[in-house]
């Protein structure tokens, strides 16, 4: 069990990575990859993180 609260915590903290450089690129976006497109994908990999915590934290 405890083996899977790792996982999902470490799958919650890549998906953090994730959004905070996506976070980071918006700035620098021109043209592609659309600002939206970006804003789009962050929000996405805010829910990953989000559902992912909570799974781990539900499994202590």
């Amino acid at each position: 069990m405890m083996y899977m609260i790792t996982f999902f915590y470490l799958l919650s903290f890549v998906f953090f990575c994730l959004t905070i450089s996506t976070f980071l690129a918006i700035p620098k976006a021109k043209m592609y990859p659309p600002k939206k497109v970006l804003k789009q994908r962050m929000a996405l990999y805010m829910i990953a993180t989000i559902l992912f915590f909570f799974i781990a934290w539900s499994l202590h």
